[in-house]
């Protein structure tokens, strides 16, 4: 049966200084008093000298104006990782725990991986994450192991905390699968709260991955995201990504075709509404020879909601015989919304089996509502059927029931 734990007791937390006051000495000694391994704390100390002398990315479209980082206190230890599995399947080999739990006893396993996909050091938001987050979990599937239930972590906002920086580490020795979810999600917050995660994957050879990442924090949470898979020769992923919640997003996500052979279908879902400024960034990037593709977002924006998708290929020179297409889809159910729809290809070789990039943006086909009030459906009704309907090729990918039925409750009352 499945397990549920908590990593924390939200009872008692500590907090550090504001980041305006915090000192790398101050990030050097928390990471000592943790009994983190030296090599970790070198890193922290490193990303935290980084983040002090940089400046802020200039990201056009994402609005960070109401967001002052340096008034935010992080915390000094884990505040919100729920974990669920079967524990009996570590008689399997498989590890499913907390990253700090983690470290004390995979320690070499972690350091081969951790920080190898997202870099640490891309831009101010990228070095403050790597320096201080405290919540994380770590799976690891050895080989020839297939898990069918999927497991989950859900990280949380502890009572009054302004920041979180969770992250995921998943590595899949060659010819193994399992499913994996990941959650966000708060309550809503009247001050700006900065939540950094960070998400690595690895897919061995012949290895395969289902992972959801749904973003469902409360009003006021700022969510600035790295997330990145890399997979193996005849590796294949599905990836869902769904975004609801939060005032802000900011994600940079990426799928790196490495092994040949290798596949992702990658599938998204995002609904703004209110003031919401959800913006993503996945890439495709193809490295290995005949390897495959596919991007399909479903976006919808209402009120005064503003949704962006700067979606990119990237075909490098060494890849071969790639066959890739991604696409954005987007409905508007008020004059005030906006959606920025960007795709894009870049090609570095002249071997590429196809290649393409599609969007389509506009309101709901009025005809279509006619249609359907015609056959005694009212207009409300006709309009939630016709979103829900939009959505359901991404909820469908969902490997948990009570989650699709969640989410499904979400969209439906933000039409």
């Amino acid at each position: 049966m499945p397990v549920k734990r908590e990593s924390t007791d939200a009872a008692v937390f500590s907090q550090s200084p504001a980041l305006a006051e915090l000192s790398v000495d101050q990030i050097a000694a928390t990471a000592q008093a943790a009994g983190e391994p030296e090599w970790l704390i070198e890193r922290r100390v490193e990303a935290w000298s980084f983040f002090a002398q940089a400046t802020p990315p200039e990201w056009r479209r994402t609005n960070l104006s109401d967001l002052h980082p340096e008034t935010i206190s992080p915390p000094v230890e884990p505040q919100g990782v729920e974990i669920v599995w079967d524990d009996t399947l570590s008689a399997q080999g498989v590890i499913f725990t907390t990253l700090k739990e983690g470290l004390q006893q995979y320690e070499d396993l972690i350091r081969t991986k951790l920080d190898t996909a997202v870099a640490p050091l891309e831009h101010k938001f990228s070095a403050l994450r790597a320096a201080l987050w405290q919540d994380g979990v770590f799976l690891y599937v050895p080989k020839g192991v297939a898990i069918e239930a999927p497991l989950s972590v859900r990280y949380t906002l502890a009572e009054g905390r302004k920041a979180t920086f969770p992250r995921s580490l998943v590595i899949l020795e060659a010819n193994s699968h399992v499913s994996f979810i990941e959650e966000y999600q708060s309550d809503d917050t009247d001050d700006s709260t900065l939540a950094g995660p960070i998400t690595e994957i690895f897919v061995g050879e012949g290895g395969s991955i289902r992972f959801a990442s749904v973003q469902r924090w409360g009003a006021g949470v700022y969510h600035i995201g790295g997330q990145k898979v890399v997979l193996g020769r005849d590796a294949n992923c599905e990836w869902t990504s769904v975004a609801l919640g939060g005032q802000v997003q900011h994600i940079e996500a990426e799928t790196r075709l490495e092994g040949d052979g290798s596949r992702v279908h990658w599938i998204g879902a995002t609904f703004a509404d209110e003031k919401q400024n959800l913006v993503i960034a996945p890439w495709l990037r193809h490295v290995g020879a005949y390897a495959e593709s596919y991007m399909e977002f479903k976006t919808v924006v209402t009120d005064e909601g503003y949704s962006v998708f700067d979606g990119m290929i990237k075909i490098e020179h060494e890849s071969r015989g790639t066959s890739t297409r991604l696409e954005e889809n987007a409905i508007h159910l008020s004059p005030t919304s906006r959606n920025d729809s960007i795709p894009g290809l870049k090609i570095d070789t002249n071997d590429v089996a196809k290649a393409g990039h599609a969007s389509t943006s506009g309101e709901i086909d009025a005809e279509q509502l006619f249609y359907m009030q015609t056959r005694g459906i009212k207009r409300d009704a006709a309009l939630r059927l016709i979103v829900m309907g939009f959505f359901e090729a991404a909820l469908n990918t969902i490997p948990l029931e009570s989650l699709r039925e969640s989410l499904a409750e979400a969209i439906e009352a933000k039409i």
